[in-house]
């Protein structure tokens, strides 16, 4: 009988020391199979809103006196691109928005600060329209805002 308990003790500890596998390894530190995930693509109800269209900036409107410097405009509404303490600067970028097919012009309001405006409208609902299609097409005036002319 101790003879075959000795045998059955050998065999126990002659295929545990055989084994390849760590007896206390990590969790998945030789997992063999591939592992899948898989995501549920699920098709979104209602309309769905861009990053830009939740995060758009809010339209500031300020109302100055101004005088017409470079142009001619009757226009109540202007969408400003750019203020200016400089009047070559203002005239630069004047120049690129007439170069890309603008017809933009500069005026000086009471704190001496040129604006430039990229268009001018009678109405506000307009000007708030082409200020959106102005901030979504060029990125670098999404600082632009509305010029109410007293």
């Amino acid at each position: 009988m101790k003879i075959i308990a000795l045998a059955i003790l050998v065999t126990v500890i002659a295929t545990s020391c055989n084994s390849k596998r760590k007896m206390y390894a990590a969790p998945f530190e030789n997992e063999e199979d591939e592992v899948v995930v898989v995501v549920e693509d699920r098709a979104q109800e209602g309309p769905v809103q861009t990053a830009t269209q939740s995060q758009e900036a809010p339209i500031r409107v300020q109302q100055e006196r101004v005088t017409m410097r470079y142009g001619t405009s009757t226009k109540r509404y202007h969408v400003i691109v750019g203020s200016f303490s400089n009047e070559t600067n203002a005239i630069k970028l004047r120049d690129k928005l007439n170069s890309a097919g603008y017809v933009s012009i500069i005026m000086l309001n009471e704190s001496n600060m040129n604006r430039v405006s990229i268009s001018g409208f009678d109405d506000e609902f307009s000007a708030r329209e082409e200020l959106r299609r102005i901030r979504h097409i060029f990125p670098e005036y999404h600082d632009a805002w509305l010029l109410m002319v007293r």
